[in-house]
């Protein structure tokens, strides 16, 4: 890998800090954490579910234009599908809010 070279006459300062949560933010973390988790992992299961759907339709001989539709995986099309699958899908619908 090619290491970092700063273009003459920049400056490059970095700081590290150390996070030491009380037990109400970790928890907040952990929930925070734990819901991007699973909110990517329903976005890569949509996308991939209709490619799946897709590629077995293929195999059927199926006509192109008589297969499942893409879905789109933009950030916009993937947010605005997951915030109305949160609501009704059971697994999120309990915990989510």
């Amino acid at each position: 890998m090619k290491k970092f070279q700063p273009q003459p006459g920049f400056v490059v300062q970095a700081y590290r800090f150390a996070l030491d949560p009380n037990a109400t933010q970790e928890h907040a973390l952990r929930s925070h954490c734990g819901a991007a988790r699973a909110a990517y992992n329903w976005a890569v299961g949509w996308v991939t579910a209709s490619w799946w759907q897709r590629h077995a339709e293929e195999t059927y001989k199926i006509p192109e234009e008589s297969l499942t539709e893409w879905r789109p995986w933009s950030l916009p099309s993937l947010r605005k599908a997951f915030n109305e699958a949160k609501h009704t899908d059971p697994r999120f619908s309990a915990w989510w809010e």
